[in-house]
């Protein structure tokens, strides 16, 4: 083992202990088998640098019960518009819920991003910013700024069952899907339907206690994939409206735009993970795209770095004016606006 691959190892160990106080199962990282920093032939650690942060989100039907979630059409295209703060405030069930999940993954040492102070912390101003004539939707506002790995998405149901006394149990339900917050793809997924308590925070939590094993393992699973072969992510390039050019058209590099852009990903992929879903005149689509986590010298690189890289060489390389119009986490959208 040579000295940068020793100091790799410490480190990992280093942390696993700080974080699970060297107890088996405690330790976000126990049961993660991925190393990137082999993959890719590098130093990093990938542990220690890129762990999994989780946040809680309710699903959209609970937005509708709440009266937050609306839809609005702009040019023609529909878009969904949440409000998590009328949520949280509807009901106080709803806050009380949230806080319980959120501790039962900070109590087995997931870092967990609180739904409540995220909300704080986006100025309202930048919440109502205009993006090319739509609002910004709340949930991409809150993954762009908070970055969680995954998302935790909730759906309960709570009621008194007809004819029953004030003070009788009520019927409560609950669905958590577990997100890749970069792909949407459902990692895990657990329900119970028609428990009964007086209190649907305590028979939510109850019930999650014991569901716990089986949810961490997944997501370390995920997780481990994740370090081994890259952050998944989805590329499309498409000409601006008025833009003369074509994918088709021969670059200054003596490629076509389209070949040229086809060799970049699959250079700058992981072990060129990639896969084209469409190839116009005007717009390319990649799905499946895996990039690093980290730099060689072990510092973060994410979806905005790679899309930075690869908007340079569009410049550089082929002298394209290009913009990136990308909202969501786990996406790049680039507009090619001219020469």
């Amino acid at each position: 083992m040579n000295k940068l691959n020793l100091l790799s190892c410490l480190a990992v160990a280093a942390f696993m202990t700080s974080c699970g106080n060297g107890t088996s199962g405690s330790s976000l990282a126990d049961g993660a088998s991925g190393d990137l920093a082999a993959s890719e032939s590098s130093n990093v650690n990938a542990v220690v640098q890129s762990l999994p942060t989780i946040m809680i989100l309710p699903s959209d039907n609970l937005l509708v019960q709440a009266g937050a979630l609306k839809t609005e059409t702009k040019n023609g295209r529909s878009f969904t518009m949440r409000d998590y703060n009328k949520f949280l405030k509807v009901n106080k069930d709803n806050k009380v819920i949230i806080s319980t999940i959120q501790s039962a993954f900070v109590q087995v040492n997931y870092p967990v991003q609180d739904l409540e102070q995220m909300l704080k912390q986006l100025d309202t101003q930048a919440a109502t910013d205009m993006v090319d004539g739509l609002e910004k939707d709340a949930k991409a506002m809150l993954l762009t700024t908070a970055q969680p790995d995954m998302i935790i998405e909730l759906d309960y149901n709570s009621k008194m069952s007809m004819n029953s006394a004030v003070n009788a149990p009520r019927n409560i339900s609950y669905t958590m899907n577990v997100l890749d917050a970069y792909t949407s793809k459902v990692i895990s997924s657990t329900s119970e339907v028609d428990m009964k308590g007086e209190s649907t925070a305590a028979v939510i939590k109850s019930s999650i206690a014991s569901k716990m094993g089986n949810l961490t393992k997944d997501i370390q699973t995920s997780f481990s994939d994740i370090l081994t072969r890259g952050r998944e992510i989805t590329v499309r390039l498409t000409t601006a409206q008025g833009c003369k050019i074509k994918m088709t058209d021969v670059s200054v590099e003596g490629d076509t735009y389209a070949d040229w852009i086809v060799d970049y990903i699959k250079t700058h992929t992981v072990k060129g993970a990639y896969r084209m879903q469409r190839n116009t005149d005007s717009e390319m689509y990649f799905v499946n795209c895996r990039i690093k986590l980290l730099n060689e010298d072990g510092t973060q690189y994410g979806v905005y770095d790679w899309t930075r890289d690869f908007c340079k060489n569009l410049r550089k390389n082929l002298g394209l004016k290009v913009t990136n119009k990308a909202q969501g986490l786990g996406e790049v959208l680039i507009y090619i606006d001219g020469m």
